[in-house]
């Protein structure tokens, strides 16, 4: 039921998104405006997220999960039958932002909770492949239900996935018995958790970097995309090819092992999103766009599911809710700040400048990451391999 919910979530929030920025780039709102807007969601789901997964904790994991999904449902309500005025778009996207932050840290430490080892890799695999099904569901709907019908039908589908979410996760019973810590059999040493705290951190870094990126494409992508004259319905397509991409890099990242404690890997995964960047301030083709997508989204997905294993293992059972809500924190701060600094980015510059900045950012926070890695990760890996 937790995939279930998981997938009907980004469904309807991705939906959303997608359908809002499209219309408001239709309606001729400037960079400046898209990329402020975004900043606003992000921001309030970051300040959100950090609090609901240490509140989560203490009061309940669905209990937070609801209030959140009860907030979006109202918020969703609210925009499907006043979608013509831009102020009431902001006010909505901020109590989107607010509900997103509490639904998701409480859902990612209830699937985890009582569990660990290979047990618990497997359900953030299928919690990883849910959430990015809902976002290529989204991107796909919201293109053809916004080219074939209007804004107001599209966000009428995102209110119903919502509400119905809103039905399962009440439905959904939390399980308070610990469980089998144990289960697969693979918690590992002291020094080992406490690697996995430190890639934790040095995970947020590259958390930061990455939304920073993604969020231009949610945000400022649209205007480049009118500009190439390339209809909704393909620049649907094109975003949810760069999702199948992330969905096939975590499951690669789950059957195998290569990469876990490996900064070098973190490094070409980091400098191959800096490849896609570059292409897509050159693109001028839907081809081009979905090469240089592809490229930033193998990148994404090995940042978050690596930042998920790390912060999993890292991390008691009793703080799982903390340690997401920091994780979620990251992504949120990063794209805040890729939509504000992009759109005014944008707005001077060009629509493609904000995408060369993205990469230039990303090459900095991989060169702070290798000085943390270099001083103070790497004793404790010689030490853990003898």
């Amino acid at each position: 039921m937790l995939y279930l919910i998981t997938w009907f979530t980004d469904f309807a929030g991705v939906l959303f998104i997608f359908v809002g920025t499209r219309y408001l780039s239709e309606q001729n709102a400037s960079p400046t405006m898209l990329g402020a807007l975004g900043a606003l969601y992000f921001l309030a789901s970051a300040v959100s997220s950090a609090w609901a997964g240490t509140v989560a904790d203490r009061w309940g994991y669905r209990q937070v999960s609801i209030v959140g999904m009860a907030l979006l449902v109202i918020s969703l309500g609210v925009n499907s039958f006043w979608h013509d005025e831009y102020w009431i778009f902001c006010v909505v996207y901020v109590a989107a932002g607010i509900a997103f932050g509490m639904i998701y840290p409480p859902l990612m430490a209830w699937l985890g909770h009582g569990q660990s080892g290979q047990t618990a890799s497997r359900r953030y695999l299928f919690f990883c492949l849910a959430f990015n099904l809902g976002i290529v569901s989204g991107q796909i709907t919201g293109g053809w239900a916004f080219e074939k019908f209007g804004v107001g039908v599209a966000l009428l589908i995102a209110l119903t996935l919502a509400s119905l979410n809103m039905i399962f996760i009440c439905l959904h019973k939390e399980n308070n018995d610990e469980g089998n810590l144990a289960a697969g059999g693979d918690e590992g040493t002291d020094v080992e958790g406490n690697l996995s705290q430190a890639f934790a951190r040095l995970a947020r870094f590259a958390n930061f970097g990455g939304m920073f990126s993604m969020s231009m494409l949610w945000f400022l992508l649209p205007q480049l995309v009118i500009s190439l004259d390339i209809p909704a319905d393909r620049h649907g397509l094109i975003l949810a090819t760069g999702r199948m991409v992330v969905m096939g890099t975590y499951l690669l990242l789950y059957l195998t092992s290569f990469w876990r404690h490996e900064f070098r890997i973190t490094g070409c995964a980091q400098t191959i999103g800096v490849a896609g960047l570059i292409i897509l301030s050159v693109a001028d083709s839907s081809l081009g766009l979905a090469v240089g997508l592809a490229a930033l989204s193998t990148m994404m997905g090995y940042n978050y599911f690596a930042s998920l294993f790390y912060n999993a293992t890292g991390s008691c059972h009793q703080h799982k809710g903390r340690a997401f809500g920091l994780n979620e924190a990251s992504l949120g701060l990063g794209a805040a700040g890729g939509s504000l600094i992009g759109g005014l980015t944008a707005n001077d510059l060009g629509s493609r400048a904000p995408f060369q900045l993205a990469a230039l950012l990303i090459t900095i926070l991989l060169f702070v990451q290798c000085i943390v890695w270099w001083k103070s990760i790497r004793p404790a890996q010689k030490r853990l391999r003898g």
